[in-house]
């Protein structure tokens, strides 16, 4: 059997045909409604504005806090955060009850409810893009209304306002202490770095004083080189002299004629005066009377061999007189001046040799130490120059801490306190937020409605008979 298509004028025959129905339905659910609204307790509501400020510090910002910053526009998202939940903890319910009850207000305190419904009804709501924070309460006629409302959140937010100050003060004296103590710390360690590098410097040089040291070494070297080369060449010169003067000396008398006197000879004089005597003898032997003839043989004998050995004898005689050659001298007392001479270049040229060597060993020992030695000292010095620059870094996070410190201290002209600022203050209003009868009235209407057409479908639905049902078709 095919369904039946319904159409909307059928389910509006229906709303005619149970209009009473309907009508009961709303009356019924507004009237039950209107009487529970009636019977609930008024609940009035105060709330407060709060600015949360920014530190007034020029202090870089670390990347992501900077991220942060920007993306939640200057203040970080996190510290408004703990700051609404911070709220409704129970000890600053419980601490905002007790300065209440201080400040005279016993009365209304004790007309508080709990610390733990306190907790749930209490609302801290950050306004989205923006530093402001909306802290609300709602209170009962019983509970103290508008009043107690009023007065409780304008003390939470007086107290977060001086529990953050005491904060801020406690943490930048700590702040100003540590950086205090790391100001002397990285004084004593530059203080240390500076005397390392004064000793270092004192046992190997500087720059200042390498350049200068080097040159000097290099040009006694060079010195040292040439007077050694010097030295070297007058002691082949003196050693070729030497040779040639022996040589000279080999081919020299030691002796020289000095002068030459020619006489006769004694000797031939002699015999000359032997033979004048013999034959005087022979001719006064011949004339005298008696004389044999051997006799005179034998001087004729003697005078024959006095004139065979004149014969044989230069009756002239040379006299040579001879000395010490100048020349001979002059070479020998030069060899005896240059003799020595070779023994002291020798001398010279052994002791310029290991002053040449330990000058050498002095050079390759500076050539090798200076490298390593100007990386240490660059080491030392930007080490140092870190560190003074760390110095002055805290120096000036030190003399911020102060200036923040200071600024702490002082009421601003805004009453800004704890970096919050309160823009608007709480005040009691004698409008209630709830029952809202409006809105209460709206929701029973519908469900009224609702109500009516889901009864009257019933009823329908179930009166339906097999003669209603053969109505409805024909």
């Amino acid at each position: 059997m095919p369904q039946q298509e319904e159409h909307l004028r059928d389910y509006l025959q229906l709303i005619r045909k149970h209009d009473f129905t309907l009508c009961l339905s709303v009356l019924l659910v507004l009237g039950t409604a209107l009487v529970i609204s009636l019977r609930l307790p008024k609940t009035y509501a105060a709330s407060t504005l709060m600015l949360l400020v920014q530190s007034n510090t020029t202090s870089a910002l670390p990347s992501t806090n900077l991220f942060q910053s920007v993306l939640s526009g200057g203040v970080d998202r996190r510290e408004m955060e703990t700051i609404s939940a911070r709220f409704s903890t129970e000890s600053m319910l419980k601490t905002a009850i007790e300065n209440l009850e201080e400040s005279g207000n016993a009365e209304a305190v004790s007309l508080l409810p709990s610390v733990g419904k306190l907790k749930r009804i209490l609302k801290a709501q950050l306004n989205p893009d923006s530093d402001y924070i909306n802290l609300s309460i709602a209170l009962t006629e019983a509970e103290g209304g508008e009043r107690n409302a009023a007065l409780l959140v304008n003390q939470l937010v007086e107290d977060m306002k001086t529990l953050r100050r005491g904060d801020e003060e406690t943490k930048l004296k700590k702040r100003m202490e540590f950086l205090e103590n790391k100001r002397q710390e990285i004084q004593t360690q530059i203080e240390n770095d500076l005397n390392a590098l004064l000793l270092f410097a004192r046992q190997n040089g500087s720059p200042e004083t390498w350049v200068p040291t080097l040159t000097n070494l290099l040009e006694r070297h060079a010195s040292i080189r040439e007077r050694l080369e010097t030295n070297q060449q007058q002691l082949y010169a003196t050693r070729t002299h030497i040779a040639y003067l022996q040589e000279q000396l080999e081919h020299l008398p030691e002796q020289t004629k000095i002068s030459e006197t020619t006489s006769y000879d004694p000797v031939w004089l002699f015999q000359q005066e032997k033979l004048f005597n013999l034959e005087s003898q022979r001719a006064a032997d011949a004339e005298k009377v008696g004389k044999t003839a051997s006799e005179l043989k034998g001087l004729d004998a003697q005078i024959a061999e006095i004139r065979e050995k004149n014969a044989q004898t230069s009756p002239t005689a040379t006299t040579v007189t001879s000395g010490t050659s100048a020349h001979h001298t002059y070479i020998k007392n030069q060899l005896l001046t240059l003799v020595p001479s070779v023994s002291r270049y020798e001398n010279a040229a052994e002791h310029l040799k290991q002053e040449l060597r330990t000058l050498e060993t002095e050079l390759t020992q500076m050539l090798e130490q200076i490298p390593e030695n100007q990386i240490i000292l660059t080491r030392m010095g930007a080490k140092i120059q870190r560190t003074s620059e760390l110095a002055e870094e805290i120096a000036k996070r030190s003399l911020e801490a102060e200036i923040l410190y200071a600024e702490s201290k002082l009421n601003t002209a805004r009453n800004q306190i704890g970096g919050i600022e309160i823009i608007d203050r709480a005040v009691p209003r004698k409008i209630p937020v709830s029952p809202q009868l409006r809105f209460i009235f709206v929701i029973a209407g519908i469900a009224g409605l609702s109500l009516g057409v889901t009864t009257a479908l019933f009823i329908e639905y179930f009166t339906k008979t097999p003669e209603n049902l053969k109505d409805s078709m024909s």
